[in-house]
């Protein structure tokens, strides 16, 4: 399939949940609607081949996905579903490679609901009661829950258990250039970490998590922050919403407490605007009522917050994938701990030769 010009895609594609009430009511008061966008540059690649993937969001009962418009400047492309989950995503390639800088631009509109719990439809829940690599159960965590008297029939003690125990923060340097390092949270005025501080089981310093960071990418290993790594999460305590969300996972999912990993994006409250980074959250099962969503890493870097990220998620953000341990088609990893970012290869090497940048505004 070539594709020079915007490409409407189909409505049955774009529709998963025929039912969904208000679906493009911009006057409700708890929905905000906006157009998101999705872009890309890929570098030059002299010849050779170039492959890439990109989640793609759906419709369900707390979004509606509309108006999505693909431009690959003439790359081939293949609309897949991964089987695990069920998460869509775009296989874009070219065999002959790109001679210039080539762009991937994919818009779409979104009606984003702020929700409590939801029964979602064709949704099992015993398939999230098992591990994931990066997400282990039993083990250290049943000594967790042993230790600290945690109970599948207190889940908001497990939230405020990972809540403690949690310091957002993602320093990667000892300067003062580094936010994380040598500034505050503007919500609490107070240090991201403090010199004084120890985090996690392991009681390090905030100068140690550094030294982590800086271990784990020069040994190319997932055990620093934003690789959702529970263990990580346990021992060192710093960490972005992948590592909040996964340990609340692993400690869950051990209390045989179904549990899903939802990645997106954070819509910033101005009108439009560049969005800096993905967001991810966590939601749980219970019998009858369905699942409820929590939001960790934003209660601890909005205390005021705590009690409404228990069980409910506000409309500033968007869906894109559930789930971890993704399988990509023609990718030549085994499966893939994150999805949200594209994912690209060159000759069948990963590669980041591309840069992306991603936008909104509110229709």
């Amino acid at each position: 399939m070539k594709n020079n010009l915007f490409v409407l895609v189909g409505t049955m594609l774009l529709i998963s949940c025929a039912n969904i009430d208000n679906r493009i009511n911009k006057g409700v008061e708890n929905h905000r609607y906006f157009q998101f966008i999705y872009e890309v540059e890929i570098e030059p690649t002299d010849g050779k081949k170039v492959e890439m993937w990109i989640p793609i969001p759906q419709s369900n009962e707390a979004q509606t996905i509309s108006e999505l418009l693909y431009n690959f400047s003439g790359l081939s492309y293949q609309l897949k579903t991964e089987p695990i989950h069920n998460n869509q995503y775009l296989y874009i390639y070219s065999n002959n490679g790109v001679t210039d800088t080539t762009s991937i631009r994919i818009s779409f509109n979104v009606l984003r609901k702020e929700h409590n719990n939801i029964n979602y439809k064709n949704v099992n829940p015993s398939n999230y009661l098992r591990s994931y690599t990066h997400v282990p159960i039993g083990g250290i965590f049943s000594n967790i829950i042993k230790e600290n008297n945690l109970s599948r029939h207190n889940i908001k003690g497990v939230y405020d258990f990972v809540l403690n125990g949690m310091h957002y923060a993602k320093p990667k340097n000892s300067s003062s250039d580094d936010i994380y390092y040598s500034s505050k949270n503007p919500n609490t005025n107070k240090d991201w970490l403090s010199d004084e501080g120890k985090f996690g089981r392991f009681a390090v310093t905030k100068d140690e998590v550094v030294n982590i960071y800086k271990e784990s990418k020069k040994m190319n290993t997932k055990y620093t922050f934003g690789n959702g790594n529970s263990l990580y999460a346990c021992d060192i305590g710093v960490g972005n919403c992948t590592d909040f969300h996964s340990y609340f996972m692993s400690i869950g999912r051990t209390l045989e407490i179904p549990i899903r990993f939802h990645m997106g994006f954070s819509i910033p409250a101005q009108k439009e605007g560049i969005v800096g980074g993905y967001h991810c959250w966590a939601e749980y099962y219970t019998d009858n009522d369905g699942w409820y969503p929590v939001d960790i890493s934003e209660a601890d870097k909005d205390p005021d917050r705590k009690e409404y990220f228990f069980g409910t998620i506000c409309n500033n953000r968007v869906d894109f994938t559930v789930g971890r341990d993704f399988t990509i088609d023609n990718y030549e990893e085994e499966s893939v701990n994150l999805f949200i970012y594209p994912l690209f290869e060159i000759d069948d090497k990963k590669s980041e030769a591309y840069t992306k940048k991603f936008k909104y505004k509110n229709l």
